[in-house]
């Protein structure tokens, strides 16, 4: 039975070594002149908008604020990618392929605008797996791009969009929340800055040091 499998990018497929937050840095830099913007903001499992957003308040940067800034990021994002030696995380390759085999298409519930969502994982070979999902464009709440990601993947598989058929894959306690809010299940992976322990507490339906044993992710996403 084809099932929805929705990943968060940052820290549970890749590791890219801040080339996102460095990349945000220049566009605020070269659009308005602000060095260090995302000093003492949370990156961890929130929505660009959400973090462009605060930034912008912060400043009191005005409404067309955003747009820019999310032009000049998106143009310096591969470069910055490029600058850092970021990672695929264990497991990841030999899964992908399988899931898309096995539940003919897989999807996306990330915090990424979906721009930026496609630069990450072109630069790391891995775009081509993703059929769809919800992007962190228009809504601050991530909940909202998982409904969005159940919805746009229900209707790419030709079956209901039904949260309870839906796992969320992710690695912070806010992935597990906003999973929890759709009505989807969640497998937490410890592979970001969270241990195993917190994502248990967090809430997570099950919970995995890294997605390495690839049979028993499959027989748990099977489940």
């Amino acid at each position: 039975m084809a099932r929805i499998i929705l990943f968060d990018i940052d820290m549970t497929l890749i590791r890219s070594q801040g080339a996102g937050r460095a990349a945000l840095n220049g566009a605020f830099a070269d659009t308005f002149g602000l060095e260090s913007a995302t000093e003492g903001i949370s990156f961890d499992g929130r929505t660009d908008r959400a973090i462009l957003g605060e930034i912008i308040a912060l400043h009191s940067l005005g409404t067309d604020a955003y747009g820019r800034v999310s032009e000049a990021y998106l143009r310096g994002l591969s470069a910055s990618l490029s600058d850092r030696p970021g990672i695929v995380l264990p497991g990841v390759e030999a899964l992908l392929p399988l899931l898309q085999q096995s539940h003919g298409a897989v999807g996306l519930a990330t915090g990424n605008m979906r721009p930026g969502a496609e630069t990450k994982l072109a630069h790391y070979g891995l775009w081509h797996w993703f059929s769809g999902g919800g992007f962190g464009d228009d809504t601050p709440v991530r909940a909202d791009l998982v409904r969005a990601g159940i919805r746009d993947m229900a209707a790419l598989l030709g079956i209901d969009a039904d949260p309870r058929e839906t796992i969320v894959i992710g690695d912070t306690p806010l992935d597990v929340e906003a999973a929890q809010a759709a009505g989807a299940r969640t497998l937490a992976v410890a592979t970001g800055s969270h241990t195993a322990e917190g994502l248990r507490t967090s809430g997570a339906d099950w919970v995995l040091d890294d997605l390495s044993d690839t049979a028993a992710v499959m027989k748990l996403l099977a489940s």
